[in-house]
């Protein structure tokens, strides 16, 4: 008896064996960890997928250009993705201008490790909401039509990238929030005959020209007016509204030497190439754009301050009056907008190949030779200067200024231009990531295409 109590107290002394059940120990907790961070993994894989495909569904169920119904769209995503079982709540909300739709999910996990701890179930959850609003868009469309635009087929290019561009922003279902004043320039910009009465005009006196150098009446033409620019003083580059009135109308010349087979005659372009108002009739812009001819000169800055003039609310009453003379529709009679309107968006998309030059004068604005040969293969005394580049390019930069502190959005595409104009377009856009420097089909179209579909922003908001 005594020895077996030896033995017992000798055995209960013993330390063999106890790191085995201290590892085992360790083992299993190890095991319970592991187990734990696959249930884990297992949940965030689920968890992920549910909510890529909900922000999907919503996506393209908030699309104002998407014909199905948008709770429809929803549950089709998820159904395609075998989550459908999970969609617990869906709303959709219409307005005028937008479209917003939210949906949430939830989908139960059942564990394999963390059931051990009373945990037999993880519950994933998937949340999200997206809104496209059709903001009221205002945007200026300047276009440079000036006699370089004919090299390396410019002008042809231009033209079909600015349609996609008129497509894209109007969209399928924006007619009556967004609008686009369609702003072609060369030397100078073309208001139209309307604007040029609303504003009192001076045009030039009518005029006999003697085309056949004779003193025979008979065959005298009257002095060319078919064009209705305005001359914008320097001063009015200190404002943003519309050009003074009672301006005296643009002479009827050309400076450079002119290609007669893709140009038309003339510094101030035709009134058929005049300014187009807030417009959203799309075959009517894709028409003009069609229809456009290139004219001498690049007054940049006075297309600059027209498209700013037309997005400034002070300008009102001359869309009233245009709409009541047929030149804008009802629907934009109100326009501009107020700078300050909590669902208005006003953009200047303003495109050149070329730096902004001189403004010449002939001397005598009804010389007999302006309709029919340039000032530049005259002599110099029959024409002078009346601003330098250098301070077109300041009145310029003034009118970019006060675009931007007013909230206006700015884009600028140099497009095949030389590095005097890149610097102006950049200097002028809200920001160098706003400024496109292209070349080729290509390029003026994709340039185009990415500001129509910044334009037309989808953004999930939540």
């Amino acid at each position: 008896m005594g020895r077996l109590r030896r033995q017992m107290r000798s055995f209960g002394r013993d330390e063999d064996g106890s790191m085995i059940i201290f590892a085992m120990f360790i083992f299993l907790v190890m095991l319970m960890v592991g187990g734990m961070a696959v249930d884990l993994m297992r949940f965030e894989t689920n968890r992920s997928r549910l909510q890529a495909t909900l922000d999907r569904a919503v996506l393209a169920s908030a699309s104002l250009n998407q014909q199905l119904d948008p709770e429809t769209v929803v549950r089709d995503y998820l159904d395609k993705a075998g989550l459908l079982e999970n969609l617990t709540y869906i709303n959709v909300t219409e307005a005028l201008n937008s479209r917003t739709v939210t949906a949430r999910a939830e989908m139960q996990m059942d564990t394999y490790f963390m059931k051990m701890l009373q945990v037999p179930q993880l519950t994933a959850p998937a949340s999200s909401v997206a809104r496209e609003a059709v903001t009221n868009i205002e945007v200026s469309l300047v276009l440079d039509i000036s006699g370089s635009m004919r090299y390396n087929q410019r002008l042809i290019n231009l033209q079909p990238a600015a349609r996609n561009f008129v497509s894209d922003v109007l969209g399928a279902s924006t007619s009556d929030t967004v609008s686009i004043n369609l702003i072609p320039y060369a030397g100078s910009t073309n208001p139209g005959p309307l604007m040029f009465s609303y504003l009192n005009g001076v045009r030039y006196p009518t005029a006999i020209l003697d085309d056949k150098g004779n003193s025979d009446p008979s065959d005298d033409i009257m002095f060319p007016n078919g064009s209705s620019c305005i001359e914008i003083p320097r001063s009015a580059f200190n404002s943003t509204g519309l050009p003074p009135a009672n301006a005296a109308q643009v002479p009827h010349f050309m400076n450079w030497t002119i290609a007669a087979s893709v140009m038309d005659w003339g510094w101030c372009p035709t009134d058929a190439t005049s300014i187009i108002y807030a417009s959203s009739d799309e075959a009517a812009l894709h028409t003009a754009i069609n229809n456009i001819r290139m004219h001498d000169g690049t007054g940049t800055h006075y297309a600059m301050r027209w498209g700013l003039a037309l997005l400034n609310p002070t300008s009102r009453p001359a869309f009233e009056y245009l709409n009541a003379n047929g030149a804008v529709s009802a629907s934009f009679v109100n326009r501009p907008l107020d700078w300050d309107s909590p669902e208005t968006a006003k953009y200047i998309v303003l495109m050149t190949d070329g730096q902004i030059t001189e403004q010449t004068r002939p001397v005598d604005q009804l010389h007999p030779q302006n309709p029919t040969i340039e000032l530049r293969r005259r002599a110099s005394n029959q024409r002078y200067n009346i601003t330098s580049a250098n301070q077109n390019v300041t009145d310029f930069y003034k009118s970019c200024d006060f675009a931007k502190a007013n909230g206006i959005i700015v884009y600028t595409i140099a497009f095949h231009a030389p590095a005097a104009a890149q610097t102006q377009m950049i200097n002028c856009a809200s920001s160098p990531t706003h400024f496109y420097s292209v070349t080729g089909a290509q390029g003026i179209s994709d340039a185009f295409r990415a500001i129509a579909t910044q334009i037309n922003d989808l953004r999930l908001i939540q």
